[in-house]
């Protein structure tokens, strides 16, 4: 059997309805090496049907955002509303007598463990991804007895502090971003220049840009600092697709266009992330973002998911011991796969988490960002190739088929459906989430205001 651990931290397994359950049908059969096996899907404890669920969709409105956005001058009123929102999310939680200090990475891990038992499975493999392999990594460390094998895609390692980590792993993204784009036709020359001019000038003086969603929805509104375009970016980089047409947004943007900026900065993605879940166990498991190392290149203020810094206090406000964890030596056989683009788990975490797994096989996909088996083809491949047998060297032949990204030429308009668009409209599958502050707004179409 199979056991499939979801990222965020707050992803749900989405198993609420026929459609869902249909996607995940069309997933298991894309997959050829789920086909035959038992495939077990946990809602993780305080996220989607699992009782109590720490979820702060009450608070956390879409039609709240959007009421704030429809004026010109919302962001005062917008951090306000956020931060009223955590502090009543958690005052309901805590009213109906949960322990928020109960949801953390090692209860997950004993969860897990304790369905094992319940469905009278000896031994079983755990797919985990992102967040996912924590919760794998974990359950790996503490309750080794009950696995077999294990497949870690996106790997977060447990003595990572992800929460400073994260720009310096943008940078890396970026560089490697403008190494691929010097040996592109379509590409700007000087992509590098281009992005630190635009984080520059947009944190000095933000754009305000307007969306309109159809003729019967009033018009939203955002301003967009050099920060909101570099978290963009962060999210885009997931996706192999969005990666090909980031050259562009950039170019255009650094150009004055700011359309394509307007399309992307507006979409979002409807998944419901069980909010109270993620600041439970981001808070209890990082410490607070500092500023980033000075020799970052791109940018000089950007410290990657800024908003724990005060959600974790407001969330905690007595303050919280941050676990320490210390990965032992295991003999399970694992396949840890990494996305050569990745952001948010780059392919050296992959690295750092098999230096304690002696059965351990790294394996780095190119032109690829998160979620690699749900990215490419040779993903599910080196799974099946694993499975056969997980001691065995591993088969990759398929990697050297891979190439950089495609990147969009400059004669392409790609914008009439922007690159998440393209990613949202195929099959829902099961894909980590990042953090509900990143994407706020919805929109269609979209066009530049002059402040």
């Amino acid at each position: 059997p199979i056991v499939f651990l979801t990222g965020g931290p707050g992803q749900p397994t989405d198993i609420g309805d026929r459609e869902d359950i249909e996607a995940w049908w069309q997933f298991i059969s894309d997959q050829n090496w789920m086909i035959g096996r038992r495939v077990v899907v946990v809602d993780q404890r305080g996220i989607g049907k699992s009782i109590p669920r720490l979820s702060c969709s009450r608070y956390f409105k879409a039609d709240h955002w959007n009421s704030i956005s429809l004026s010109v001058d919302a962001e005062i009123s917008f951090d306000k509303l956020i931060r009223d929102e955590v502090v009543a999310c958690r005052s309901a939680l805590m009213a109906k007598g949960i322990d928020l200090f109960a949801y953390n990475t090692t209860e997950n891990a004993a969860d897990i463990n304790d369905v094992r038992k319940a469905l009278g499975i000896k031994k079983w493999v755990l797919y985990g991804v992102s967040y996912g392999t924590r919760v794998a990594l974990e359950v790996m460390n503490e309750h080794p007895e009950g696995i077999s094998a294990s497949i870690l895609d996106s790997v977060l390692p447990l003595d990572i502090d992800y929460l400073k980590e994260d720009g310096k792993n943008l940078d890396r993204s970026l560089r490697l971003l403008e190494r691929d784009c010097q040996k592109s036709k379509n590409c700007m020359r000087g992509l590098g220049n281009a992005v630190r001019a635009i984080v520059k000038q947009l944190d000095k003086q933000p754009v305000l840009l307007r969306s309109d969603d159809g003729e019967n929805a009033p018009a939203q509104y955002r301003y967009v600092s050099g920060t909101d375009f570099l978290e963009l970016i962060f999210g885009l980089l997931y996706d192999r697709y969005a990666i090909e047409d980031i050259p562009k947004l950039i170019e255009k943007t650094y150009e004055n266009d700011f359309r394509p900026l307007a399309d992307m900065i507006f979409e979002h993605d409807d998944t419901e992330i069980a909010q109270g879940m993620d600041f439970s166990v981001t808070c209890s498991e990082t410490n607070r973002s500092e500023l980033p190392d000075k020799r970052l290149e791109y940018w000089t203020k950007w410290i990657g998911e800024a908003d724990y810094t005060w959600v974790c206090p407001l969330w905690f406000p007595q303050g919280m011991t941050v676990s320490q964890k210390h990965p032992r030596r295991l003999d399970i056989p694992t396949l840890l796969l990494s996305g050569e683009y990745d952001p948010a788990t780059p392919t050296h975490w992959a690295y750092r988490a098999a230096k304690s797994l002696p059965f351990g096989q790294v394996v780095v996909l190119r032109g690829i960002g998160h979620d690699v088996i749900d990215s490419d083809p040779c993903g599910s491949e080196i799974v099946a190739d694993f499975l056969a047998n997980p001691k065995r060297k591993l088969k990759t032949g398929c990697i050297g088929q891979m190439q950089a990204p495609q990147f969009t030429a400059a004669a392409q308009e790609q914008w009439q459906r922007p690159a998440t668009q393209r990613a949202a409209a195929a099959i829902r599958s099961p894909k980590q989430m990042r953090s509900p502050f990143r994407f706020r707004h919805r929109a269609a179409a979209a066009h530049f205001l002059q402040r």
